[in-house]
């Protein structure tokens, strides 16, 4: 994909956050994963579904400010600093194009395929105040999003921890009840 890496997506999110707070301003982090990637690849192949990914990347690319950071973060995921937003609208705004651009049908080698994203969005300083909060809560949001049915985009909200908090303590117990 020519894109960072999740290490160099890290390094990046790092100095925007130095640089946000300096500058007490905000930030989001987005967090997008490829909806039916699967199906892609077991149907088409791991050629085409590379060839896929390249071509999300180049889309995404085109929804971005210069200067924005886009990230593959691997598999079929991507991760997205947007530093130097004026508020949440900013980042809603950048994944409805997210999603509107990856609704397009993509020509795999004459193969018309289509996919959708589900995209988690946190923002520092509300959602958190270092890069692996923000990044795992933007990953929280996205999974609320591919549980209630896919393609859109969710701002993280601290009831999606306390809910993902809640079924981990649950599923715990049950396996300490199991065992007795």
């Amino acid at each position: 994909t020519d894109l960072p890496n999740r290490s160099l997506f890290r390094d990046r999110l790092e100095i925007s956050i130095i640089q946000a707070r300096r500058n007490h301003r905000e930030l989001a982090v987005m967090f997008v994963d490829l909806d039916r990637f699967k199906i892609v690849n077991d149907s088409l192949g791991h050629v085409m579904g590379d060839q896929l990914l390249r071509e999300v990347a180049a889309r995404l690319k085109n929804c971005l400010r210069q200067g924005d950071t886009l990230a593959r973060y691997g598999g079929d995921e991507f991760t997205l600093v947007l530093p130097d937003v004026t508020d949440s609208a900013d980042a809603e705004t950048v994944a409805g194009k997210i999603l509107t651009t990856l609704q397009q049908a993509f020509d795999l080698d004459g193969q018309e395929v289509f996919i959708s994203a589900s995209v988690g969005i946190a923002m520092y300083p509300e959602h958190g105040e270092t890069g692996e909060e923000l990044v795992r809560h933007a990953d929280i949001a996205m999974y609320r999003v591919k549980r209630s049915g896919k393609n859109d985009s969710r701002f993280f909200s601290s009831a999606m921890l306390d809910d993902v908090n809640r079924r981990v303590t649950m599923e715990k117990e049950l396996r300490h009840a199991i065992e007795k």
